[in-house]
């Protein structure tokens, strides 16, 4: 196997990526895979592609290494969502599974640029598509957010968890949430390089790590925060969501349910950049997260 710029977790387990190519692809040499890093923010992705044939093969291998798993990243369980989520057809095709692998089908298309993205034509279609997941059965996980908080909190640097942040960290841990409007299957991390346009028109939506079931009010609020919609823009999506593809009956409901979710959004985010940080120490995480910390008057 070819690779270039692997990561140090990649290496150790190569040999376990072998056996499960060669389980699926047996007519494929193991040194006619060529393997390319990908880049996104939780890592552990990579590019497959074959050399050996006329028309090559191109995969996604995820593996699960030591930041996934201080970001609460479990494959295992990705896995049963996207089998789970087989017949929807915005879901990659999941194409094998061992205890240190996924193996996905690739998804030809393009990323939205900016200006695509915010454009009601693609907010309109992007809109039916996830009223379409959370109007799904629901799947085997749901997503437990008091355990995601104290799991966080056990990865950030101690010499920043001022004792404001230890009280702040206290009240999550043990605050009455917002009521559930609607319990439905959410994707959790859509943005603009996790969704491809394919040839036929689909949105594919990719990286399906964080998917779980959830409020459907907490889904659409972490989407509207992750994308900085504006109000208008929110509306916009909002219309389209209940009103056009009639995934919930009262829009006016749901948009002050988002809003209550807010706070709770923006303290997971938070500690999802400390958490980035203290296991990179790359300084534009801390950038990141330096308008949520203000937010929360945790700055020095």
């Amino acid at each position: 196997m070819k690779s270039f710029g692997l990561e140090n977790t990649v290496l150790s387990n190569t040999h376990s990526l072998f056996l499960l190519l060669k389980q699926h692809f047996p007519l494929i040499l193991t040194q006619n895979w060529e393997m390319l890093p990908l880049s996104g923010l939780s890592g552990g992705s990579y590019l497959l592609q074959s050399q050996q044939m006329d028309n090559p093969i191109r995969l996604i291998a995820r593996t699960e290494g030591k930041t996934q798993s201080a970001l609460y990243v479990d494959r295992r369980k990705e896995a049963s969502i996207l089998r789970q989520l087989h017949n929807c057809p915005f879901v990659p095709k999941v194409i094998g599974h061992n205890s240190q692998w996924l193996l996905l089908d690739w998804c030809d298309g393009q990323h939205p640029d900016p200006t695509t993205f915010v454009s009601e034509n693609f907010q309109s279609h992007l809109a039916k598509t996830i009223a379409q997941l959370h109007c799904s059965p629901l799947l085997g996980y749901r997503l437990q957010l008091r355990d995601e908080i104290a799991h966080y909190g056990g990865f950030i640097d101690v010499k920043r968890f001022s004792p404001r942040w230890k009280r702040l960290h206290h009240h999550f841990l043990f605050a009455t949430m917002p009521k559930t409007l609607k319990l439905a299957p959410a994707h959790m991390d859509i943005h603009a390089k996790n969704i491809v346009s394919s040839k036929t028109g689909t949105l594919m939506l990719l990286d399906w790590e964080y998917a779980a079931n959830t409020d459907i009010a907490f889904s659409l609020e972490t989407y509207f925060q992750f994308n900085h919609l504006t109000d208008k823009q929110r509306q916009f999506f909002l219309t389209q969501y209940c009103d056009i593809a009639g995934a919930y009956r009262n829009k006016q409901q749901l948009n002050h349910h988002c809003k209550l979710w807010a706070p709770w959004v923006k303290y997971m985010t938070l500690m999802w950049y400390e958490v980035q940080w203290n296991e990179s120490h790359l300084p534009h995480f801390l950038l990141s997260s330096q308008s949520l910390r203000q937010y929360f008057g945790l700055l020095a």
